[in-house]
């Protein structure tokens, strides 16, 4: 079996990946390569200015094709589709893996031979588009999903149940659901021997990550003497959010409890992670988060707003908890009967990293990824 995957905007260094779907296919490669499984992918970057590929394996290559100096909408369509048609004709895949929807989808207009395809459904745009505040950022949004209902594959990858009720069935749609892998390295984190009320955010800073109730609690926590501190893996993606939090922090006297990474490489992540003891998550919309399966992978208690997928993610009270984005006293609550109580925060961790063995080990979501892409074959 020979796998095409395309992708934009893959690191050159697949250590420095921001999360993401980036962060997924890199998870992903690590089990299609446990499983010995031949993979080329193609990726397009703005910041490369000549074609070159990369052995990432004795299966795996990836080739790094240069996007063009124009909008992507005419890099894809006018350059990029003539890559992938080069690299079907190269490689010779059973199957075109679209890692992404949305602009992306544009490649297929001149790129193909006929070639079975299928794209795996990561985020649902149209919603996280609703609490973006820049113009031009909300409309590039809306136009990834016309452009991504247009030309969707017919047959998709869901990582939720979520996500498939969502964008919903029909009878021309062939799907499944599969999950984000975690690499070996967060299983491989040990469970806490002692609780030091550290509470860890991981991820990009904006609106929709809602990480002004965080700071809202921990404000709350700390005046009722239980002392947490908090470090934020992730920088802003705006100013105006940036300024706002950032003002918050000063008013409030947070300095001294707020340690602030701006991005970091993933070695950093895991090494943070190691000593932290809770992740917390705040989000307003979200499908199936990546470092809620990382935290839960590495034995770290998850406190995590409840929407989206992520309530098929965690069981409330067995291993993690679940609280309603608008409810700052449900989350001072719990992360109040957390403070200082190993035993309760072992308990729920070691049950957490025994669901993420399970669910998102990566050799297990790239068997069950094969497992389609045969079914499709047949």
């Amino acid at each position: 079996m020979r796998i095409l995957i395309i992708i934009p905007d893959l690191p050159e260094n697949l250590n420095n990946i921001k999360g993401g779907v980036q962060s997924a296919l890199a998870n992903l490669l690590k089990g299609f390569e446990i499983i010995g499984v031949n993979v080329r992918v193609v990726t397009f970057c703005r910041a490369i200015d000549k074609e070159y590929i990369v052995n990432y394996s004795s299966t795996i290559d990836i080739v790094y094709c240069t996007e063009g100096p124009y909008l992507h909408l005419f890099n894809y369509l006018f350059k990029n589709s003539f890559d992938v048609k080069k690299h079907i004709s190269i490689f010779k895949p059973d199957l075109v893996h679209f890692s992404m929807g949305g602009i992306c989808l544009i490649t297929k207009v001149f790129g193909f031979y006929h070639t079975k395809e299928l794209v795996t459904i990561h985020g649902i745009s149209f919603l996280e588009a609703r609490m973006i505040r820049n113009l031009r950022k909300k409309l590039a949004i809306y136009a990834n999903e016309i452009i991504e209902n247009l030309l969707i594959p017919k047959n998709i990858i869901h990582i939720s149940n979520y996500s498939l009720q969502i964008k919903g069935k029909t009878e021309k749609l062939c799907y499944t659901i599969i999950p984000n892998a975690i690499t070996p390295v967060y299983f491989d984190i040990s469970l806490k021997q002692k609780t030091d009320n550290r509470l860890i955010y991981i991820g990009a800073i904006d609106e929709r990550k809602n990480i002004l109730l965080l700071m809202q609690c921990l404000y709350r926590l700390i005046q009722n003497g239980k002392l947490y501190t908090l470090e934020v893996l992730g920088d802003f993606l705006t100013e105006d959010y940036k300024n706002e939090i950032l003002d918050y922090v000063k008013t409030h006297q947070l300095s001294n409890h707020i340690k602030f990474y701006g991005w970091v490489s993933q070695d950093i992540i895991v090494k943070v992670l190691s000593s932290a003891d809770i992740l917390v998550v705040c989000s307003k919309q979200e499908t199936l988060p990546m470092v809620i399966a990382e935290a839960m992978a590495a034995g770290r208690v998850v406190v995590s707003s409840d929407v989206g997928g992520i309530t098929e993610m965690i069981t409330d009270k067995t291993d993690g908890f679940l609280y309603n984005f608008n409810n700052s006293e449900k989350l001072v609550e719990i992360l109040s009967k957390l403070y200082n109580d190993y035993n309760y925060i072992h308990t729920i961790a070691k049950n957490a990293k025994e669901r993420a063995s399970i669910t998102y080990n990566c050799e297990i979501v790239a068997k069950k990824t094969v497992s389609f892409y045969s079914e499709l074959l047949e």
